[in-house]
């Protein structure tokens, strides 16, 4: 869960929580070109705004195709409601100061909490490209880019021809998610969209009659009238095909997400350790205590880890548990304990080798590295793996390396321990590991299915690829490292919310939630037979019994291996299991439950800073957390728009 917090706080760096101070609505664009006989074209604009807070300047942006076409640009704030383009009266204008910015035309105002309509005058040269047979009027109004940053709602756009070229021969051609061809008249031609999408294209094109443009000189045409009209059919057609997939996008998505919710409620039911409606008490006194440990755990390091290897050992009579006095060095500390854990050794290496049981790698491993000392005497107490007291001995260098080395030890132990587990066919990494690419490869997909469908030209569909690509070589590089994968959802979340289509971001980013959700849920090991799941099942019903406290039934032996596993398998990291029924005195760790904190705990508590420097190097890169695991340490925006500020 740290992941995900981690994951959800990046989230909100990335994207700011600002509080929106005034804002604006554009209600109504009307756009009309009187094309000239010469090819250039008088366009009238006016937009309707409707402000809400106080606003100082309106913009207009134009396409860097038209950015040298565009003369004689004017601007007038108009007087009563509902102005219509074309037959507003010169006394309802008051003409407004404006500042060219590039292709941005800035218009100065003064208007808080009201409706605003303003009309642009401008002269658009050469907007006609007149052929020997045909002739072409193609003109960008808003584009992609970052000035097209607000929808603009009820466009229409009406071309008045310079001559009468029959309706039946004037073909138009409207770019645009919701727009259509209103009408064609003799000597002109009307377009309508309901909502121009920010950051979309709008786009007319007429193909009409070269004869009427009579003050233009005429090129050779590149293509034939026919083949002009059936190019630009083809393009719409495909527009809209691809279009028509934003439904099924958003089935997908939404279904990929209601997939992910259904794995993170498995993986949940696999990880929790509280309801069990299966399991058998008997078969957790009976199991290993580091089978118990490592499939409770999900084979995630923890710190308990070697201390279930010890008690299996005990359980071998190889080792002897009891506890003992703390260390010197500890004792009169605050919240030092009095006493603490120590295992002893109790055969020779002689001796070991003559026991009718040999020890296994992992086992001979541990053997070796916690007991030291001479034959007879080896001993491991708790307080040999501590590293500086968090209340002094910050400096000495000695308990740093050996912090440093046990942990080294400790990982490597289990990293083995681990390996004979999914030998045996307990737990599998793999799978974890499958489930995690399939994660990265789905949403990726996903994503680029919701740029294809929402019109994404080909660097976009192929854009959330190839930062997938990146980010997922960094994570298969490093395997335990967590950027890698906060990076990739982050990253996805960032693509995905740049669609237009409404209902594709929502479908998409819900997806990309319930993906990292999961993601970040599924434990480093699985279950990977009935009898690991069954065992852990029954952990979960043995500590329901531990409430009760110890049964009444058990023999001497099987009550020293009810204690070790009561502690093993406690889920407070600080606090040991209270008991309604006391202990046996006869058992060698009954007293540890009589102590107030886990002796493990104040061990880790008093580790101090996890670097060692020498000669300007340091050993940095790990810290023990109160959880269970270790961690490793270590101006002007393009496209045509409109706006207000």
């Amino acid at each position: 869960m740290r992941k995900l917090f981690v994951f959800i706080m990046a989230l909100f760096l990335v994207f700011p929580i600002n509080a929106i101070a005034k804002s604006y609505t554009i209600d109504r664009v009307q756009i009309k070109g009187w094309v000239q006989p010469n090819g250039d074209m008088l366009v009238n604009e006016v937009f309707t705004y409707t402000l809400d807070g106080a606003f100082s300047r309106l913009s207009r942006s134009f396409p860097e195709k038209h950015r040298g076409q565009i003369n004689q640009f004017e601007a007038y704030l108009l007087d009563g409601r509902n102005p219509v383009v074309g037959e507003i009266e010169e006394s309802a204008l008051t003409k407004a100061a404006v500042n060219r910015e590039g292709s941005t035309y800035r218009t100065a105002i003064s208007a808080e909490n009201k409706i605003v309509s303003i009309l642009y005058v401008y002269t658009m040269k050469n907007a006609v490209t007149s052929y020997d047979a045909y002739s072409d009027l193609s003109v960008i109004y808003f584009e992609s880019g970052d000035n097209h940053d607000a929808d603009l709602n009820n466009v229409d756009i009406t071309y008045v021809l310079p001559g009468d070229a029959g309706d039946d021969r004037i073909h138009g051609f409207m770019h645009d998610r919701e727009g259509q061809v209103r009408k064609a008249y003799r000597d002109g031609i009307s377009f309508h969209t309901p909502k121009s999408s920010a950051y979309t294209v709008t786009e007319t094109r007429v193909l009409f009659p070269s004869e009427i443009m009579t003050d233009q000189q005429k090129i050779a045409e590149p293509i034939s009238f026919e083949e002009a009209i059936r190019h630009e059919q083809q393009l719409i057609d495909k527009n809209q095909s691809r279009w028509a997939k934003i439904p099924a996008v958003e089935k997908a998505a939404n279904g990929l997400g209601m997939f992910f919710i259904a794995l993170t409620i498995l993986i949940l039911l696999l990880r929790q350790r509280v309801f069990s409606l299966f399991g058998n008490t008997d078969l957790v006194l009976q199991t290993d205590p580091t089978y118990l440990a490592f499939v409770d755990q999900n084979g995630k390091f923890n710190r308990k880890s070697f201390l279930s290897g010890l008690f299996s050992l005990v359980e071998k009579g190889i080792v002897k548990a009891e506890l003992a006095d703390s260390a010197a060095r500890f004792q009169g500390k605050e919240g030092a304990p009095e006493k603490t854990l120590v295992f002893r050794l109790l055969q020779s290496n002689e001796q070991l080798k003559k026991l009718n049981h040999k020890l296994l790698p992992h086992e001979q491993y541990l053997v070796t590295w916690l007991f030291k000392g001479r034959v007879g005497h080896r001993k491991f107490h708790l307080h040999d793996m501590a590293g500086p007291s968090v209340h002094g001995d910050k400096e000495n260098r000695t308990y740093l390396r050996k912090q440093k080395q046990f942990h080294e030890n400790h990982k490597t132990w289990h990293d083995d321990v681990l390996r004979l587990m999914e030998d045996a066919g307990a737990l599998s990494t793999k799978l974890p590991k499958v489930l995690k690419t399939t994660i990265f490869l789905l949403l990726t997909i996903t994503t680029m299915f919701g740029f294809y469908a929402d019109g994404a030209g080909g660097w976009g569909i192929a854009f959330p690829a190839i930062a997938a690509v990146i980010v997922f070589y960094f994570y298969i590089t490093s395997p335990d490292k967590k950027w890698p994968a906060i990076l990739f959802f982050i990253g996805m979340f960032s693509i995905g919310a740049q669609t237009v289509a409404l209902e594709v971001t929502n479908a998409v980013l819900s997806a990309i939630v319930c993906g990292a959700i999961l993601f970040f849920l599924i434990p480093k090991a699985m279950p990977s037979s009935l009898t690991a799941l069954y065992t852990k099942m029954s952990i979960t019903k043995y500590r329901w019994q531990l409430k009760r406290g110890l049964p009444d039934y058990l023999h001497q032996d099987e009550t020293d291996r009810w204690i070790a596993r009561a502690y093993l398998l406690n889920k407070s990291k600080k606090r040991l299991p209270r008991f309604k029924r006391s202990l046996p005195e006869s058992s060698s760790l009954a007293p540890l439950f009589a102590l107030q904190v886990d002796p493990l705990y104040f061990t880790y508590s008093t580790w101090g800073p996890m670097s060692v420097s020498k000669s300007g190097s340091s050993w940095g890169g790990g810290s023990y957390d109160s959880g269970s695991g270790y961690s490793g340490g270590g101006g002007d925006g393009g496209g045509g728009g409109a706006g207000a500020d």
